[in-house]
């Protein structure tokens, strides 16, 4: 097939998701973006991108800057979403933030698990910087998209999150060969700021806009003949005009707007796209109740998704986002969301916000519908219809680890006990679940229950021969025991691990941790200089080894007194 078959079998539009490195072909009408983020990226050591959700971020930066970047020769480290990963048990190095090991897993996954636990951000680029024929240090460009929701209240306790960030920015003062881009709902950014003016580190703004609609035709028009369309141009100006066309929720004529959304573009353009590949007519029909119907068709899969992923009815997301729509101007409160015995959690509103259907109001005291356009279409939505989209409900282990690594522990929970049930779940994926389940009960400090799940887990690994993984559960099994007064349990744990550690510096930092909290100082200490020379849990291992010794030099200075 060649490369335009391939692009008109998959449309010129990527609908709900961010456009990608692959898709920047078809990423257009946002060159001078492109470039204004790329200039203040590679001038400062700071870069702070803003705007509204839904306007295009992550698009820029993943199919606009780093592309750009990357063609000129630059050291991109990888982006994606940060996730909590069962495969390095949160018990086997407790002292690093978990948003800290989520980062350096995301952004070098060939050394996770064995090398990138237990190692500061500050850290791994030191012991991964280059220099250049001068000898000076090759600049490293990082991305942390989505910072919103290390700043949200509802997300993972506020220490951890703001330690995380404090690292991060202590990264930024001290590694000058550190470039960091950091995107952020415009909501957030007043706080974000606040965080920022406190270091000395030389940073700058660059806020992205929705698209005028003459800009909006242009890049529908190219995307379309790039797709094979003969009417490219008759066809993205029905496109546009359709996306700035609304009705309220009484059905009544609403203003057009003056800007168009990409991400309702991209919504509204893969939906009749594939209406018109199946039936053959045109791309934009002439009725408008036809556009009407298939974006309540789209949105009634929207709010199946969200019903699944946070295991309420899909009337709880549809009954607030009809009220929100109703609302109009003046929006929804966010005291519904906040009722403790409500299903509507603030998790679901999230969720709504995530896929660009609500947006908070400036001072964020309140949810408007993020498009206008889409008032009628939800209007006409029946509560009780499930979408097509989500027919048997998300994947277990992706939904756990996304609920835990946004603070919804016992959503998270949830999801891992309802994978266990499930008869598909393979080995491998009943085992990450029990670990998780693990790593939840170690962190609410039920150790014993802990233990068990890890044990569990263990089991799991050793009957599929993963030796590395059971090696890692046994610590965090080992860890639990002695927290839970199980001793002797918690030494024969690590005695185990210990024999069949070999090249895994992290996890020997994290059994030089065990040891000491069993007592053994002296031990500790010679498996600890190990993992430092393995390049793994550097951070850890060096804390963790001044500890002892601190202790060690107390101990012998009150004998000679």
């Amino acid at each position: 097939m060649t490369r335009a078959a391939i692009v008109h079998a998959h449309g010129p539009f990527v609908g709900a998701r961010p456009f990608r490195a692959q898709d920047r072909r078809h990423f257009l009408g946002r060159r001078s973006e492109t470039e204004e983020l790329v200039r203040s990226w590679s001038r400062h050591r700071l870069t702070v991108l803003h705007g509204d959700n839904g306007v295009g971020k992550t698009s820029l930066v993943r199919a606009g800057a780093v592309p750009a970047l990357t063609d000129r020769g630059s050291t991109v480290l990888p982006q994606g979403e940060l996730r909590f990963d069962p495969v390095f048990p949160a018990a086997i190095l407790p002292g690093q933030n978990p948003y800290s090991r989520a980062l350096l897993a995301l952004w070098s996954p060939s050394e996770f698990p064995t090398h990138g636990p237990g190692t500061s951000i500050s850290d791994y680029l030191r012991t991964h910087e280059s220099t250049d024929r001068q000898g000076l240090p090759r600049p490293v460009f990082a991305v942390l998209d989505q910072t919103e929701l290390l700043l949200r209240r509802s997300a993972a306790p506020e220490p951890v999150r703001r330690d995380f960030l404090d690292e991060l920015f202590t990264a930024v003062e001290h590694r000058t060969d550190l470039h960091l881009l950091l995107s952020v709902r415009t909501q957030h950014l007043d706080e974000l700021r606040r965080l920022v003016e406190k270091r000395e580190v030389d940073h700058a703004e660059v806020r992205l806009t929705p698209f005028a609609p003459g800009t909006a035709t242009d890049a529908a028009a190219r995307a379309l003949a790039l797709a094979g369309s003969r009417t490219a141009a008759r066809d993205a100006d029905r496109l546009v005009d359709r996306a700035r066309t609304a009705r309220d929720a009484g059905a009544q004529p609403c203003p057009p707007k003056d800007t168009v959304e990409p991400a309702l573009l991209q919504f509204l353009g893969q939906a009749l796209w594939e209406r018109a590949s199946a039936s053959g007519t045109a791309l934009v029909p002439d009725a408008e109740s036809e556009v009407d119907r298939l974006l309540t068709e789209r949105l009634s899969g929207v709010l199946s998704e969200v019903a699944d992923e946070h295991l309420v009815p899909p009337e709880v997301p549809y009954a607030w986002l009809r009220a929100v729509a109703e609302a109009g101007p003046r929006g929804v409160g966010r005291p519904a969301c906040e009722d403790p015995d409500s299903e509507l959690t603030p998790g679901v509103v999230h969720a709504l916000e995530d896929r660009h259907l609500v947006t908070a109001n400036r001072d964020g005291s309140a949810y408007l519908l993020r498009h206008p356009r889409l008032a009628g279409p939800l209007a006409a939505l029946s509560p009780f219809a499930r979408g097509p989209s989500s027919p048997s409900g998300p994947e277990p282990l992706e939904a756990a680890r996304a609920a835990h690594t946004r603070g919804e522990t016992a959503l998270a929970a949830e999801h891992a006990r309802r994978g266990l049930g499930r008869a598909a779940a393979n080995p491998r994926e009943r085992a990450l679940l029990t670990a998780l389940l693990g790593d939840l009960a170690f962190e609410r400090g039920d150790h014993l229950t802990a233990a068990r799940h890890y044990a569990d887990a263990a089991r799991q690994r050793e009957a599929v021969g993963d030796g590395a993984a059971v090696s890692r559960l046994l610590v965090a099994e080992a860890r639990n025991r002695l927290m839970s007064g199980e001793r002797s349990a918690g030494l024969t744990g690590v005695a185990a691990a210990e024999s069949r550690v070999h090249a895994d510096p992290s996890l020997r930092a994290g059994i030089g941790q065990v040891l000491w909290l069993a007592g053994q100082g002296s031990s500790a200490l010679d498996v600890l200089e190990g993992a430092m020379v393995g390049g793994g849990g550097i951070t850890e291992a060096r804390r963790t080894r001044g500890e002892i010794r601190a202790e060690q030099r107390g101990t012998s200075g009150q004998g000679r007194n």
